[in-house]
């Protein structure tokens, strides 16, 4: 009986002996700065749970935010992608339609994948809201979290951090949370911190991913009145740089007598800080309590610098929306007691992005097949601080519209080893700066070391590339608000304003054009209304030779932008409702690459538009025919072998500077080169603007262009089967074809028929490939037709296509006029003027024809020379 009972415990043992993988709970501040911490200086701030965390594992001097502002971290953090990877380059707006692709494979779900349990308390900010009339809201129940809680439903950062979580008098609460918990006087850090407890002890018995994601230290800063007392008496606030605040004037105050704008000392955000830090003590101890704190990895970071209105980074320069390092260096600590020495520091190099991976193999998480990361495993480096590895170079890339309302700059920047080189994009400007002899960046010494900046300069270029990061070129005329229409293409994200033909379809998160063959195929957007706009959009030659941008209005095209391997152009068009013509305005040459992403920005207000890639390669136009509402939206392209990827139509106005700046933009213009095109091509494009200009300036130029109109009308009126256009002898047979449908039954059976054989081949496609009933429009048009095309050649499909050829065959025999070509048109009219020839009124009407066409030639060449001395290159 002994035996038996030894050899039950033994074969029962793995089982109570088995590791458990470890929990993680992850918590992030917002915009809390390097200095923050007591344990990394701070001498004003008390974090007495972090210290102690810090005391208990790894505390990193050299770690990273992969951004310098909030959504592009959050993206990377769930992503082990770069922001550029991933598309997220600045903080998500409220509308936005932009959000973290479900397509990503996540942290999360590769905790939930692994046996996890899965949850996310407080700041999402990888969408837009429903709420803000965003097209769409991705929550992160989407991307793997089995639960949510106190997630943000409208815009962050209003300091309405009390129950019942009201800003001023807004209708709705910002957060999802329904239910009073801590009572009348419950404090939203409070609030998420007891949630995280809760979270813990339902699921203590399985492995479990804990994601607190706070809104502190997020300005409008707002702490808890005993707390703010607290270091209101331990230190007088520093003055505030702000004469507006919202809350204080809510209390009938004016200025910031409640110092929540208080740049230095700041005791709202000690007292937010001190509220986290409780609940990394709370946390700490319910681990303790149920035996948890061995096989848990704590980690506590920030998702970038701390704003400068507020606090200061000292040691380091500047703060959040900056490249410098009080911008993107930022505190990490992380305890795991079985795995991490206690009390160490280490000084490697990490940015955020490393958290996937080294959580995956801390874990053992089961990734999905083909993941890829730019993370690197720190793990060697927990265990053991001294671990050495391969150099790595780090990598930022933050390219905006307009410098950041906080002092952020359009540039990128890269670290390798103590040299860190920042490229501001709109200037040229490269800035370096030795970190380990000067952490403050005081001192830029790229003039001293043009070598470093090159090499530099070269890699950061190189990673660019590699990554296919997108460079967009800063505002030059407007400024850009709410967003009209926003499409990455992302998975389950596009548009269903996009009217899909298989000409185009979205593949791997792009807009492409397809394999299938037609000159100039198009994809526009249903019924667009704009007029003042900012237009972006990534593009990539791919084969293709002529890209297009098109906006319109009732009197057709008033903006194309034409964009060649070697150029690009704006073009305004004729427009029948005024005495406009088509004109050119200005021209950039270019080297566009195949298979490398540009950005393109068209910047329309009033009259002028101005298209741009960088600060030098631009073109700017004015002319009458802009200044108006426009209802299309289009893009054209010449043949397949084209992507576009980040359409954006915003809403824009003009900037002030504008009036100051624009002289300076069409100097540059006139003065650049002019781009290497032939004669004939330079003649027409000259003769275009020459025409256009002078209808619309000189009074006699006008008189000879409208009497040749006259004459050509009349032309019409008396021999139209030699002058009508093509259009007009279609007119009449249009009307005749409706005529039939309304009033002939032999016709509208026939054409039953037709319909009938049309929707049996279309039945047919669809009978072989039922999967294209569940896709989506933006890729099933592409995708009907090829499998209409695998299929055409069965018998089945070719019976139904010859019942179809011999129906059509039929109408073509009894209603010939219906079925006229071009080319039997223009026939006929040359055999008309064949037979007139001997006609004296006809030749006259030639003859007077031709003397106003000349004379409206002569004028052309009388103005501009240069158009007379092409015409007789060309022509003579």
């Amino acid at each position: 009986m002994k035996q038996l009972v030894i050899i039950c415990v033994l074969m029962s043992l793995p089982t109570i002996t088995q590791a458990r993988q470890p929990n993680v709970i992850f918590i992030l501040a917002d915009d809390l700065g390097y200095s923050e911490l007591a344990c990394y200086g701070n001498q004003f701030n008390e974090t007495p749970a972090l210290d102690r965390l810090s005391q208990q594992g790894m505390r990193f001097t050299n770690a990273y935010a992969a951004a310098p502002v909030c959504s592009p971290y959050r993206a990377s953090l769930l992503t082990g992608l770069h922001p550029a990877r991933v598309g997220i380059l600045d903080y998500l707006r409220p509308n936005s339609a932009f959000a973290l692709s479900t397509s990503h494979h996540t942290l999360p779900e590769a905790f939930k994948n692994s046996g996890y349990s899965t949850g996310f308390i407080g700041k999402w900010h990888l969408t837009g809201y429903k709420y803000h009339d965003s097209l769409y809201e991705i929550r992160p129940t989407d991307h793997g979290f089995d639960t949510e809680v106190a997630g943000e439903v409208k815009s962050v950062g209003n300091g309405a951090n009390f129950w019942p979580y009201f800003f001023r008098d807004q209708p709705i609460r910002w957060l999802d949370i329904k239910e009073n918990e801590l009572g009348k006087e419950e404090y939203l850090v409070d609030r998420m911190n007891y949630e995280a407890i809760q979270f813990i002890e339902n699921n203590q018995n399985e492995p479990f991913f804990l994601y607190l994601s706070h809104y502190a230290t997020h300005s409008i800063l707002n702490g808890r009145p005993d707390k703010v007392r607290k270091y209101i008496d331990k230190h007088p606030p520093g003055k505030s740089l702000r004469t507006n605040c919202y809350l204080c004037k809510d209390r009938g105050h004016q200025g910031d007598p409640l110092h929540h704008w208080a740049p230095d000392h700041n005791p709202h955000l000690a007292a937010m800080l001190e509220s986290i830090d409780d609940g990394v003590q709370l946390i700490s101890e319910k681990l303790e309590e149920l035996g948890l704190a061995d096989d848990t990895i704590i980690i506590f970071t920030s998702d970038n610098g701390g704003e400068t209105q507020v606090t200061s980074n000292a040691p380091l320069r500047g703060g959040k929306s900056q490249l410098y390092e009080g911008g993107i260096r930022i505190p990490l600590v992380v305890r795991w007691p079985s795995t991490i020495p206690a009390g160490t520091v280490s000084d490697a190099h990490t940015v955020n992005t490393d958290f996937f991976p080294t959580l995956a193999k801390a874990c053992d998480l089961k990734l999905s097949k083909n993941h890829q990361t730019d993370g690197t495993n720190m793990l060697p480096h927990w265990k053991d601080a001294s671990t050495t590895g391969p150099p790595r170079d780090l990598h930022w890339h933050y390219p905006l519209d307009s410098p950041h309302f906080l002092g952020g700059v359009s540039s990128g920047a890269i670290r390798a080893g103590n040299w860190k080189l920042i490229e501001f994009f709109e200037t040229g400007k490269f800035e370096l700066f030795n970190l380990e002899e000067d952490l403050g960046e005081s001192k830029d010494v790229a003039q001293d070391y043009p070598q470093v900046v090159q090499s530099l300069s070269n890699r950061l270029q190189h990673w660019r590339h590699q990554t296919g990061a997108r460079t967009t070129s800063g505002l030059k005329m407007a400024s850009s608000s709410s967003a009209i229409l926003e499409d990455a293409f992302s998975e389950g994200l596009v548009s269903d304003r996009w009217f899909f033909q298989k000409y185009w379809a979205v593949d791997n998160g792009e807009l492409v054009r397809t394999e299938f063959e037609k000159p100039s195929a198009r994809i526009f957007i249903k019924n667009p209304t704009y007029k003042d706009v900012v237009v972006k959009f990534d593009f990539q030659f791919r084969g293709a030779e002529d890209i297009r941008f098109l906006t319109g209005t009732p009197g057709k095209y008033n903006i194309v932008v034409h964009i060649h391997k070697d150029r690009f152009f704006i073009q305004t068009a004729t427009d029948q409702t005024v005495p406009f013509f088509p004109a050119i305005h200005g021209m950039c040459q270019v080297d566009f690459r195949e298979n490398q992403w540009y950005t393109m920005t068209v910047e329309i207000v009033g009259d002028e538009v101005i298209a741009h890639v960088d600060r030098d390669l631009f073109v700017i136009g004015q002319h009458p025919i802009i200044d108006r509402e426009r209802d299309y939206f289009a893009f054209q392209v010449d043949k397949p072998g084209v992507a576009l990827d980040n359409i954006q139509m915003l809403q824009a106005k003009r900037q002030k500077q504008w009036e100051d700046r624009r002289a300076s933009y069409l100097s540059r213009q006139t003065q650049r080169p002019p781009v290497r095109i032939d004669a004939k091509e330079r003649y027409e494009m000259l003769k275009m603007n020459v025409h256009d200009k002078l209808y619309r300036t000189d009074h006699k130029y006008r008189a000879i262009v409208q009497a040749l109109d006259a004459q050509k009308v009349k032309q019409h009126e008396l021999y139209p089967e030699v002058f009508s256009t093509i259009k007009q002898v279609l007119k009449p047979i249009d009307a005749y074809r409706r005529e039939l449908q309304a009033n002939d039954q032999q016709y509208k059976t026939i054409q039953q028929q037709i319909n009938k054989e049309k929707l049996a081949l279309r039945d047919y496609v669809l009978a072989k490939n039922m999967q294209l009933t569940e896709l989506r429009m933006s890729v099933y048009e592409a995708e009907f037709e090829k499998t209409r095309l695998q299929v055409a050649r069965t018998a089945e499909y070719q019976a139904i296509e010859q019942r179809q050829r011999e129906l059509e065959k039929q109408l073509v025999e009894q209603y010939p006029k219906l079925y006229i070509t071009n080319s039997e048109i223009q026939a006929d009219q040359k055999k008309a003027r064949q037979r007139l020839q001997s006609d004296p009124q006809f030749r006259a009407l030639i003859s007077r024809t031709g003397d106003l066409a000349r004379a409206e030639l002569n004028y052309r060449h009388e103005v501009n020379a240069e158009l007379k001395e092409l015409w007789e290159k060309i022509f003579q």
